[in-house]
Order: C-alpha cells, then structure tokens, then sequence
C-alpha cells in the first residue's frame, strides 16, 4: 500500500506542477513523511523523471540528491536511475559535458548489474547528443539498440521514446519511408498508452514526412491533430513549430490567407516564448508568403529579419556543437588523467612498501619485453601469411573473373543458337507446313487433280521428311541440354543400329536414285547407347544423302582397329570447303550454319553437333575428311568389345 500511494503521490502532485508551484511544497512534505531512507529513494528518482520535461532545475536537485542517497546506500538500481535522470536533465539544460558523463555512466552501471531499462534510457541520452552534433547515422544506432531493449523490457514509455527519435533522425537524413514507418508505428503506442508529449511530437514528423512527400492534404490534417493535442495541454514550444509547419503548407497548397493566420499566431507565440528556432522558421515562411502576395516590403522586411536571426542561430549552434564536442572529449581526456594518476600513485605506493619490488618490476618488464617482441614476431609472421592468402585470393579472383568472360562467351554462343533455332522455328519449319496446308486447300477445293497432286507428291514428301528431320533433331537437342539427361550405354550390334537408320531413309536415298552399299559385320558390338547412336548415325546417312547428286552412291562400312570400331560413312557428293571443314573440326561452334542440299534441302546445323556431343559422351568420337566436289567422308570412333573380324554384308 506505501508503494502505490508513493507512486500516486508522485504521478498526481507532479502532473500540475507546471501551473502551481505550491504544489511543490505538498510533494516535499510527502517525501518527508515517508518512513525509511529507501522509500525516500525510489520517490526523488520517480519524481525526478517526471518533472525532467517541466521543471529540469527542480528534478537537478532531486536527482542529485537521489545520486548521494543512493551511494549511501550502496543501491546500484537507484544509482543507475538517478545517473540517467542527471544525464538527461543536464542535456535540456545545455551542460553538454556532465550530460555525457552522467549518461555513459548509467550506461555502464546499467549493463553491469543488467538493469536493460536503464540501459535503454542512457542509450536515447547519448543518442540525443550525437543527435545535436548533426552525427545523424551515429544517433541513429544509439536509438535502435534502445528500441530493442524496449521490446525486451516491455517498457512503452522507451518504446515510444526511441521510435520517435529514430524517425526525426531518418527524416534528417532523407529517409522519409523508414522515418514514416517508425512514426506510424510510434503512434499506435502513442493512442494505446496516451502519452501526449509523445503523441502531439510524433505527429509532427509525421506531418514533416507528408509535407516533404508533396502529400499537403494529409500533412495539414497531421499537423492541426499535432497543434489540437499540444494546445489543449498547453505545450507551447509544440505549438509554435506547428504554427510555421501549417503556414507553409497552406502557401504550399495555395491557401495564403489560411497561411497568414498560422504564421502570425505562430510569430506571437515564438516571440512571447522566445524559441528562437521556430521564430527563424516563421520569419522564413513570412516572407515566402508576402513574396507570393505580391508584398515586396514586407518580404523583404521578414527576409532581413530571418538572415539576421539565421546568423545569430548559426553562432549559436556552432557553438553548441562544439561544446558538445568539447564536453565529450573533456570527459574522455578526465577519464583518461584519472586512471594515470591512479596507476601512478599505485607505483609509487608498492615503490614506497618495498624496494625490493622494483627488482621483480624490471624483471617483468623485461619478460613483458620479450613478450611483446615475440608477439610482434608472431604478428609478422601473420602478417606476411595473410599477404600469402590475400595474393591466393587475387589468383582465385582473376580464375573467377576468367571463368565469368567464358561464361559470358557461352551465353553470348547460346543466345546465338537460340536466335538461329527461332530462325528455323519461324522460316524453316512454316515454309513446308504452308507448303502442305496449300496443297491440302487445292485438293480440298477440288482445284489440283490426281495427276498434278502425284507430280508434286514427292516433293511434298521430301519436305516433309525434312521437317520432321529438322523437329526430331531440334527436340534431341532440347533435352540433351536439360538437367538430368544421361547416357545409358550397354552393349549393342552395329548392325541393329544401322539397319533401322537405312529404312528410316530409303525413301530420301530413292528419291535422288542414289544407292546405298552397307559393309557392316552382323556381330560386331560395341559399348554405346543405342538411341544416341541411331541418332548419329541417322544423322550422318541424312547429311549424306542430301549432299549426293542423283544417281550418286554411298558407302556404309565398318573398320577393325585393336580395342575400337570406326563406321565410315563415304559418299560422293558436293563435299566441303578447308575453312568449314576446320570450322567443324576445330573451332568450337555449338549450332553450325546450315548449307542447302544438291536438291536444295534444308536443315538446322545441329546434325554434326549433336553427334559430336553425344559421341563426347559415349568415350567416341568424330573424324571428318572432305574435299570440295569430291565428297565426304565421316567415320565414328567408339571402343569395341569383341575381336571377331569384319565381314561385308551384302550390299543394299
């Protein structure tokens, strides 16, 4: 029951403090009635933090009172409390030096007995003070580590605190979108637990936010809920950086003579106040308003006065930001004397117990010696290792880069393929198709007789057979390129592989009155995937065929040699030139340029790459030898797994 009238007394006697100063004299008699040195305590601490915002001298004196007791007392929580009370309130009153010492040590003292409360208080201090010297980035680190000790606490009040600092910060920096999230984020708090301080400020920046965002409609209704909540509690310094904040959205938005009754009562107050801030604000958008009346002398008369007390402002906060500068460095330098002297006369102490000692004191030193150049010599030797791994990781950088101009060179060969096999899809395969698809009109509409369709019958055929050649070999290629394609060799007959291809193309070979003579062993295996070799071989029989003049011949045999089998397709025709022959063999070149048969046949140019690839794949290989007007030959390299000579089949 002691705890809760404690708070209620405090809670209830401090809220009207800033409209009755006799209500201070009922607080000190209830501190004076309370019945232990603990309870007195924990009350100047909470009155303290309450009265920071609206009477700083007064919670001074009772910070620093809360600071001894506590001391006395030995009571680190109260201490930590008191030292982060003392950081902030000498932060408001411009004692920049005393605010970061006192705050640093409520960071530390927080962290060491773990009091994250605490800890999240000091860390909005410090970051309020990078926050006055313009360091934005370092302030905003500060206000997120509090942010997330206010999670882990539960505590709203360093929530809020936190949230509505990280926004100003990010607004200052341009981050307009991260500042609106924090500022919305920090308003629901703002509503749940009705801090009005909090509300009327986050309302502010979100209005800054909106008004930064050309967002003017919303920005007004923002900043007239900011100036209704600090109006009714009578926050006068909000109501003045609201009154210049509306002024300018109203000129903005057009709405001047709205502007001019912002920006007066806005004048007026900052005046009777003296916030100079807002005043250089207001004098700003003043002159910026009568610009736009047309008023040239009484913009010019704010605009003098606003130059004016921009320079005088400036002064000043150069001067604040070096104090804090100054205040930060003094602390460090203090510290830093403190802890010599201490060390010092340490020294001099065991100098004075025992001479003897100063024996034992060189000795160390020279160990510590040794020590530090056996660490210097172990830095170095780390040093150079390092400079070995860093030479390492340039030459592993220079393969990757040399991998990434490879691979770039693929890419740049696959988008070529994959222009000419849209080429083939969009020429190559319609031509047939539209062929087909007009024959198929004319004997439809009874235009073509049975006479013209068997003329042209074979034609039609022909294409035909070519553009399933094109599909069947487009579509092999297609999936060799997909992910999980495998090759399943076994043992498998020439013969049985051969014979299916040569059926396949009889009607090609015919057609052309060209004849086919196969010397093929009937038992000769070898070790290959059937499906992939009958591709090959098609493939090279088709290439054949279409390069052989009418009437011409083909061979088709095989050859023996120690542990591997050649199959030879030989024939007759146009051949090839030295330059695609090496293009073929050497170069590599994953989709050839396709050349037009004897009979003008068509074809894609991946035939010779998809043998080449799957032979590849098979342990085989491709040997080519051609000469231009005398014809072609191409043998295929796969391991063999019998012995048994080669026996000629007759010829078909």
């Amino acid at each position: 029951m002691l705890r809760l009238f404690l708070m209620l007394a405090v809670f209830g006697i401090t809220a009207m403090l800033h409209t009755k100063a006799s209500e201070l004299d009922s607080l000190k008699k209830v501190f004076q009635g309370l019945p232990s040195e603990q309870k007195r305590l924990e009350f100047l601490n909470q009155a303290a933090f309450n009265l920071r915002e609206k009477n700083p001298k007064q919670s001074l004196e009772w910070s620093l009172q809360a600071e001894q007791l506590a001391v006395h007392l030995e009571d680190s929580v109260q201490l930590v409390a008191s030292k982060g009370n003392l950081g902030w309130v000498y932060y408001r009153l411009g004692i920049w030096d005393k605010s970061f010492r006192y705050s640093k040590d409520a960071y530390l003292i927080g962290t060491k007995i773990g009091d994250r409360k605490e800890v999240g208080m000091a860390l909005n201090n410090l970051g309020s003070l990078y926050y006055q010297r313009r360091n934005y980035s370092e302030a905003i680190q500060k206000f997120k580590e509090a942010l997330k000790v206010g999670y882990e606490v539960k505590d709203d009040y360093l929530i809020i605190r936190s949230m509505n600092n990280i926004a100003l910060n990010l607004s200052k920096v341009g981050e307009l979108d991260s500042a609106y999230w924090y500022a919305k984020q920090a308003l629901k708090r703002n509503e749940a637990v009705g801090a009005v301080y909090f509300n009327s400020f986050t309302h502010r920046v979100i209005g800054d936010i909106l008004l930064s965002k050309g967002e003017l409609l919303q920005a007004i209704r923002t900043f007239e809920r900011a100036l209704e909540v600090s109006s009714n509690h009578k926050l006068a310094s909000f109501e003045a950086s609201i009154f210049h904040r509306l002024g300018k959205a109203y000129i903005l938005s057009g709405d001047k003579t709205k502007a001019k009754e912002y920006l007066e009562k806005g004048l007026k107050v900052s005046q009777e106040g003296g916030f100079k801030d807002e005043l250089l604000h207001t004098y700003q958008e003043l002159a910026n308003l009568y610009h736009a009346l047309g008023n040239v002398e009484k913009a010019y008369e704010y605009h003098r006065d606003f130059i004016e007390l921009n320079r005088i402002q400036d002064e000043a906060n150069d001067k604040e930001r070096i104090a804090v500068l100054q205040a930060m460095f003094e602390v460090e330098k203090s510290d830093a004397e403190i802890n010599y002297l201490k060390m010092e006369n340490n020294l001099k102490e065991l100098e004075i117990r025992n001479f003897k000692r100063l024996v034992a004191i060189i000795a160390i030193s020279v160990v510590m010696a040794l020590f530090l150049l056996i660490r210097l010599l172990v830095l170095n030797k780390r040093l150079k290792q390092a400079h070995r791994d860093l030479e390492r990781k340039k030459d592993v950088s220079e393969i990757q880069r040399k991998e990434l101009e490879e691979k770039s060179m693929e890419l740049a060969e696959s988008n070529r393929m994959k222009n000419r096999i849209f080429s083939i899809l969009g020429h190559d395969l319609k031509m047939p198709v539209a062929q087909l698809k007009g024959v198929l009109e004319l004997l439809h509409n009874q235009e073509l007789s049975k006479e013209e369709f068997e003329g042209i019958s074979h034609i039609l055929k022909r294409n035909v057979d070519g553009l399933f050649e094109t599909i069947d070999n487009i579509l092999i290629w297609s999936r060799s390129q997909m992910e999980g394609f495998r090759v399943q060799p076994s043992r498998v007959k020439m013969i049985r592989v051969v014979r299916p291809c040569l059926e396949l193309l009889q009607y090609q070979a015919s057609s052309k009155d060209i004849i086919v003579y196969l010397y093929v062993d009937p038992d000769e295996e070898v070790f290959a995937d059937p499906d992939l070799l009958q591709i090959i071989i098609r493939n090279l029989i088709s290439n054949a065929i279409k390069f052989s003049n009418k009437g011409s011949r083909i061979d088709v045999m095989t050859k023996v040699e120690g542990d591997i089998l050649k199959l030879i397709v030989q024939d007759f025709g146009t051949g090839m030139s030295e330059v695609k022959l090496d293009t073929i063999l050497n170069q590599q070149v994953l989709l050839l340029e396709s050349s037009a048969g004897t009979e003008k046949e068509k074809g894609t140019g991946l035939g010779l790459s998809l043998c080449k690839e799957f032979l590849s794949k098979m342990q085989g290989s491709l040997e080519i030898e051609s000469k231009k007007g005398e014809g072609t030959k191409v043998t295929v390299v796969l391991p063999r797994l019998t012995n048994q000579p080669v026996l000629p089949v007759k010829a078909q």
